[in-house]
């Protein structure tokens, strides 16, 4: 069909107005749906900007998730007490007390640091705690919370206090030694004729520098900024706490003798403005912080339910011995491991260029005597090699460790011997520049992974082969020397993943299964149990403080918990 058959409009009887009409409805409705499209499209990129920037989910809990301003929210709330806290301690520098507050001041460097990872934590630990608390009897109140408010808004009272000291016991008598009544009323006499000095007008800096007995003498008695409750000096605080600027307070008697204290300032309660303006310019509002309180409440309270109910002084307990194997570094490489006996001309020296023909052959017939005893059925390296003259592996029966052999360290006559040997095949002696070398190739492997899944297979068939493989093979000095004897452990002494495994096993010589980690592979073996025992003092005191943030990733585990790997902490275990 050509053009000219297709139809045409009949416009005779229509006016030409209603052509142009219709022309400019046509580009009208033409912008309007360009502008339509446009407004759709920036709509779009609007709405996922606003998203990404406010509602994107970076963590979630059971049925509850957090967005991206709630955590922003969080990490201004930590960011601002932390850098108030910052603050005020970097105020407080000047005096003995500087140590302990250049180590706070690093630690809330690093807690700045890990804000992102550390507010999302305390979101995710917050909706856990407040999940398991009502099972549990832990109940958190307003009041409690109010409590917690004025307490971290408020700046506590402190003292800038210098000291002079005299002990009771005598310059050149022992600690252990107990003081006299002679020596207390010396010390007595001492301190007095110094508060004499002092209320004459002497310097206190000068006179501290002269006479006073303490660690602060050098810097003229200045211990600096003391508050209640300090671990070192609270006791001065409490002491001197109804001081004014510039008093000298009567000599006082203490555990080891006199002081004197001198108050150089005085800082009463007072509201912590820094930290209300800071939280204010955040636009963080009371309920949100009241909210954040709330976690680090209810976590105090997890540690003390924690201490006294499920860490209590009888416990199940384990008795274990371990195999460990560290992993690789790097692209795995096939490795061979050695030990040897070295017997030098010249014991402990360096350089033998100077030793004679005699003391060759007398360190050649050390090398030979020991080879004898290394070949006898059940030599005992660990007690061999002990008179080795190699300082660096004598108390690992010889151990060198895994090398490869394309690229080690070792003198190549020393090379040269090992690349003939097969496993436990024990060599002639070798003589290098160091001495004369008695090798034994004990293992090889593909990579640690390899090793360990072997090690695995050995013990499962034999237990009774644990302790010798353990003094061979594994790689945690504490406990290789013992047979791998780890000792007895209870619930939540272990990080989880041995903790899980140790508790799962309930027969004696019962070997778990390999127990994958970043930093290496361990083999555990059941020696004997407990269904519930008393715990050493020392050692509940221990794990209590240890254990609680393991107890804590144990009831997470129990919670269906997505984070953001962007946002994400690792587990408190370790």
């Amino acid at each position: 069909m050509s053009f000219r058959n297709r139809p045409v409009l009949d416009r005779k009887h229509r006016p030409r107005w209603q052509d142009e009409l219709r022309t400019q409805r046509l580009i009208v409705g033409g912008f309007a749906g360009a502008i339509a499209v446009a407004l759709g499209i920036f709509a779009a990129t609007a709405w996922s900007s606003h998203y990404d920037a406010h509602l994107l989910q970076v963590a979630a809990v059971d049925d509850t998730s957090f967005t991206v301003d709630q955590q922003r929210d969080r990490m201004n709330i930590m960011g601002s007490e932390l850098q108030a806290t910052g603050i005020d301690i970097q105020s407080q520098l000047g005096g003995t007390r500087d140590p302990i507050i250049n180590q706070q001041i690093s630690f809330i460097q690093n807690e700045i640091n890990a804000l992102v990872a550390g507010s999302t934590d305390s979101l995710v630990l917050g909706r856990i705690l407040e999940l398991e608390a009502a099972s549990r009897g832990i109940a958190l109140s307003d009041a409690e919370v109010t409590a917690e408010v004025t307490r971290r808004q408020t700046l506590r009272a402190r003292l800038l206090v210098s000291v002079i000291t005299i002990p009771a016991l005598p310059d050149g008598a022992k600690a252990s030694d107990t003081p006299t009544d002679a020596d207390w009323a010396t010390a007595k006499a001492k301190i007095t004729d110094i508060y004499a000095l002092l209320q004459a007008g002497a310097s206190f800096a000068d006179t501290a520098k002269d006479k006073s007995k303490d660690a602060t003498a050098s810097t003229g008695g200045l211990i600096g900024w003391v508050s209640d409750g300090d671990s070192q000096f609270g006791t001065y605080f409490t002491e001197a706490k109804d001081a004014t600027k510039g008093d000298l307070l009567a000599p006082a008697k203490d555990d080891q003798g006199y002081h004197i204290l001198k108050v150089s300032a005085v800082l009463a309660d007072r509201p912590n403005k820094l930290l209300i303006d800071l939280l204010a310019a955040s636009g963080i509002n009371d309920d949100q912080y009241r909210a954040y309180l709330r976690t680090d409440l209810l976590r105090s309270k997890f540690r003390d339910y924690f201490t006294t109910r499920v860490e209590t002084a009888y416990q199940p307990q384990r008795h274990l011995a371990q195999i460990y194997i560290a992993a690789d570094t790097g692209v795995p490489v096939p490795m061979r491991r050695v030990r040897h006996f070295l017997a030098q001309p010249i014991p402990g020296q360096s350089d033998q260029s100077t030793a004679t023909d005699a003391q060759w052959a007398a360190a050649l017939a050390r090398a030979e005597a020991f080879r004898t005893e290394a070949l006898k059925p059940n030599a005992d390296w660990t007690t061999l090699a002990a008179t080795s003259d190699d300082p660096g592996s004598k108390s690992k029966g010889g151990d060198l460790g895994w090398f490869d052999p394309a690229s080690s360290n070792f003198v190549q006559e020393f090379q040269d011997a090992i690349a003939q040997l097969t496993k436990n095949e024990i060599s002639k002696p070798i003589k290098t520049q160091f001495g004369y070398h008695v090798i034994e190739v004990i293992d090889q492997r593909i990579n640690a992974e390899d090793q360990a899944a072997r090690l695995l297979e050995a013990v499962t068939a034999d237990p009774a082969s644990f302790e010798k493989l353990a003094r061979e093979q594994s790689e945690d000095a504490s406990t290789a020397s013992k047979g791998g004897d780890l000792g007895w452990v209870i619930p939540y002494q272990l990080e989880a993943f041995r903790n899980d495994a140790a508790f799962a096993m309930t027969e004696p010589d019962q070997i778990s299964d390999l127990i994958r980690t970043s930093t290496g592979y361990y083999i555990l073996k059941l020696i004997e149990s407990k269904d519930l025992a008393w715990v050493a003092p020392d050692t509940l005191k221990s794990v209590r403080n240890t254990g609680v943030s393991r107890w804590l990733d144990a009831l997470r585990a129990e919670h269906a918990v997505w984070v953001d790997p962007a946002y994400a902490t690792a587990p408190a275990t370790g």
